[in-house]
């Protein structure tokens, strides 16, 4: 067995390890977005979506439990892929993203009761040539971010746009990393009564 197939095997096991953290908890439905979630991860020398694993499909509800559509593979990540692959030119530490629900309250409570680092982007500040070009707004999150925190932080978010849902976007080194910026959240869910 080559190494290379065996990060691939880690990151999958990885992901799953997530997904199964999440799955079984019904309070984590309500972090899941109207374009429902994804949660990517890479490989260490990711420099395209194809070396990126999802869950094909996505995360949906299905009797008030998150679950996924698909299998976890490479290459069938798009919006979460770019993420990763634009933070990893920052910071090649980064090697997993997952998408949230925006939800306001929440973001008050991580601010005030949590470690996690946060930062606002505004995307009405988004360039006209960026906003025009087809997958760039993606990077243009992360560089926006990093020029005003200085790194990438633990989540960034932003109140959307016109047709563009509202969205957190956590990041983290691995699945260990994830899970335990998780759960703060779901701990700040379960306390605020969100």
């Amino acid at each position: 067995m080559t190494q290379i197939s065996e990060e691939k095997q880690n990151i999958v096991k990885q992901i799953r390890e997530v997904y199964n953290f999440i799955s079984k908890d019904k309070d984590f439905s309500k972090l899941i977005p109207e374009v429902r979630m994804n949660i990517s991860g890479s490989l260490s020398d990711a420099k395209n979506k194809n070396k990126i694993a999802g869950i094909e499909g996505r995360i949906t509800i299905i009797n008030g439990f998150p679950k996924a559509s698909g299998e976890i593979k490479f290459g069938v990540s798009d919006h979460t892929a770019r993420l990763i692959l634009t933070a990893k030119e920052f910071d090649n530490s980064i090697n997993f993203v997952i998408n949230l629900k925006y939800i306001p309250e929440l973001i008050e409570s991580i601010k005030n009761n949590s470690k996690l680092e946060l930062q606002e982007i505004i995307r009405e500040e988004q360039p006209n040539n960026i906003k025009k070009k087809e997958h760039s707004t993606m990077q243009w999150l992360i560089k926006e971010s990093v020029e005003k925190k200085g790194k990438i932080p633990d989540i960034i978010w932003d109140k959307g746009a016109i047709g563009k849902e509202p969205m957190m976007r956590l990041f983290g080194k691995n699945s260990s990393d994830i899970k335990e910026k998780l759960e703060q959240i779901i701990k700040l869910i379960k306390k605020e009564k969100i």
